[in-house]
């Protein structure tokens, strides 16, 4: 679920589930965790990305149709995912996101949470959380808002519209935008240039930019999607995913 290589000594940590379009399951972000704390050992940035045409589009649907009660698989995907952003803004070392492709949902708080986000031109953002009748979590409810600002962070959650790669740079989501053949080789570059920076001044300056409080909003984002998904409006959204890949 998790391919892990090293260019010109810098680790590429990558999402590996390209079949089903990176999507969340507990498993995955248990490897991620593990997979980012082994790359983090080298001392030299970490890049994040995915395998195949999407970087993440969020919690894996047919994973959670598949539960009798959703609403406790929700609460189990959540910790973990939770797990995996607090594991990525504790890194000692920088991490860029590579976006290669789509980025929906759950996907936003992994690419985010990072120190660089550099997209290929062919990704894309969109929310998502609506759609299903939840609210933000993995942080972008943070990470959104300090990024683009209150308006435009409501726009994007209230409408699902599809930012494209140039409208999320415009935007001030991503860093940058590079040619999709020539994302990875850019994010290694990008990172093989940085200077080095003691671990202390990294991770006390991710703390100040979040205004120390990232962790009371993972806590608040679990409490606020747990009970969403105990809603009618969640539970619908379920069957009607069901009966639609049933079909």
């Amino acid at each position: 679920m998790i391919a892990s290589e090293s260019r010109d000594g810098i680790a590429v940590v990558s999402l590996d589930r390209p079949d089903r379009r990176n999507a969340l399951v507990p498993a995955l972000l248990q490897a991620l965790v593990e997979a980012l704390r082994r790359a983090a050992a080298s001392g030299r940035p970490v890049i994040l990305t995915g395998s195949g045409p999407a970087f993440c589009v969020g919690a894996d649907l047919k994973w959670l149709a598949a539960f009798a009660d959703p609403a406790l698989a929700v609460a189990e995907l959540v910790a973990v995912h939770h797990l995996a952003v607090t594991t990525i803004i504790e890194m000692p070392v920088p991490v860029i996101t590579a976006l290669n492709g789509a980025v929906a949902g759950g996907g936003i708080g992994l690419a985010l949470a990072t120190d660089y986000c550099l997209a290929a031109d062919s990704a894309s953002f969109t929310a998502a959380y609506f759609r299903l009748g939840l609210t933000p979590d993995g942080g972008a409810s943070a990470f959104v808002e300090r990024t683009i600002g209150m308006v435009r962070a409501r726009e994007l959650l209230l409408t699902n519209r599809r930012l494209s790669a140039r409208e999320a740079f415009e935007w001030g989501l991503v860093n940058a935008v590079a040619p999709a053949e020539e994302l990875l080789n850019r994010a290694v570059a990008f990172a093989a240039g940085l200077a080095p920076v003691p671990d202390y001044a990294l991770l006390q300056t991710r703390r100040l930019l979040n205004a120390g409080n990232l962790r009371n909003q993972l806590q608040m984002e679990s409490v606020a999607i747990r009970t969403a998904a105990r809603s009618e409006f969640f539970r619908k959204a379920l069957e009607r995913y069901r009966d639609t890949v049933s079909s």
